[in-house]
């Protein structure tokens, strides 16, 4: 497997004890349950593991790498901006294998069963298939800029994005490229944005930063539709407006524009249906039931009727970026880059827990079984359990 091209002596004795299991970890306190809010103890730490070169973590980096379980293999994947991507034992964290890349992974990895490959992109532009069981690389496609979000998978199609604000679809066995899709952006602009595309039935949504939402055929990548819900009159470019992943739910399609709010559009033809503009800086959206749900940075979790738009349910605190909500056994799971991981009742709202993850949680956490994964800020993975699970 390949290794990082930079290293210090240093950074590389490190990675060698670290894969031998020999370094420690930070305190427990990093790890320990904080409850802020009125509730009972649900998530229950199991283990942790750091992976980054503890010299990095005085720079405060940010990692924005999902996580993703592999029950069938006792399994548990992620990436980190140093470059590295891991498969650890779920449950007791072991190295089982690692592999190095130039560029850090930001990205959601995605595993497909159907072919038996874990799928995960970084930040030079390259999607990499792996053997899940020894990390063999089964191929690798550049898509020519950064990989954002996380990839999607239907009938042997993997569907991926770049923060140069192109969709690709690609044959998932062999890593050969069927279309892709490009909205220009300003010259020399990368988008940060970690939206993914959302893939339904034949169709293939996905919002750019201008605050387009365009459905494209999942067959050919040609455009069917597109609508703009960038502000209205802005005389300058939005970038980065849409931030989160659309959802569908019967057929009306959720988006999020940060700089004017919450949209339900109908799926089919691109029509508006409700439009919420009080709900802006929404980056993570997911379904619940019939209903949405949005994680509205600075406000808190929002419950919405995916019909009306109508709200359910508002849970208010000073809430910092998020990520997708997880709907999980009658649990909301959380990730916020300040808070870490948050824990909620769906039916109600109710905030169960804050469990705090040492420096945030800026990826998509992995959830499975009544357990949760997640890397912080500060390279730490965590691993909790869901009392009762």
């Amino acid at each position: 497997m390949n290794r990082p091209r930079h290293r210090s002596l240093a950074a590389a004795a490190w990675w060698a004890a670290l894969a031998a299991g020999c370094v420690g970890t930070p305190p427990p306190s990093a790890l320990e349950a904080r409850l802020d809010f009125p509730g009972v103890r649900v998530l229950q730490p199991q283990w942790r593991r750091l992976l980054i070169d503890p010299e990095r973590r005085e720079y405060r980096p940010i990692e924005r790498s999902g996580a993703v379980f592999d029950p069938s293999r006792g399994l548990v994947f992620v990436g980190t901006s140093q470059g590295r991507f891991w498969a650890l034992e779920s449950g007791s964290g072991e190295v089982v294998w690692a592999h190095g890349e130039p560029d850090g992974f930001h990205s959601a990895p995605l595993l497909i069963e159907d072919v038996g490959l874990v799928v995960a992109g970084n930040d030079g532009g390259d999607l990499l298939a792996f053997a899940p069981e020894t990390g063999a690389v089964r191929w690798r496609l550049d898509l020519g800029g950064p990989v954002r979000g996380e990839a999607s998978y239907r009938e042997g199609v993997l569907y991926a994005r770049t923060a140069t604000q192109r969709v690709f679809a690609i044959e998932a066995s062999s890593g050969r490229e069927l279309w892709s899709f490009e909205r220009p952006l300003p010259e020399g602009y990368v988008s940060g944005s970690e939206a993914g595309v959302l893939v339904s039935g034949d169709r293939v949504y996905a919002g750019f930063v201008d605050g387009t939402v365009a459905a494209l055929s999942g067959v050919t990548g040609e455009k069917l539709w597109e609508i703009n819900l960038a502000t209205e009159g802005h005389d300058e470019l939005v970038l980065d407006d849409i931030c989160a992943t659309p959802v569908e739910v019967e057929g009306t399609l959720v988006v999020s524009s940060y700089d004017n709010g919450l949209f339900g559009i109908e799926a089919s033809q691109g029509g508006q249906r409700w439009h919420r503009p009080e709900l802006t800086h929404a980056c993570g959206l997911a379904v619940l039931e019939q209903d949405v749900l949005a994680a509205v940075a600075g406000t808190g979790l929002a419950r919405l009727d995916s019909t009306t738009g109508e709200t359910v349910w508002m849970r208010r605190y000073p809430a910092g970026t998020q990520r997708d909500p997880i709907v999980h056994r009658g649990l909301i799971v959380l990730a916020d880059d300040i808070h870490g991981l948050l824990l909620f009742e769906a039916l109600t709202g109710q905030v169960l827990q804050d469990a705090w993850a040492g420096a945030g949680v800026a990826g998509r956490p992995a959830v499975l079984d009544g357990r949760v994964a997640a890397l912080d800020n500060s390279g730490e993975f965590l691993v909790y359990l869901l009392a009762g699970g």
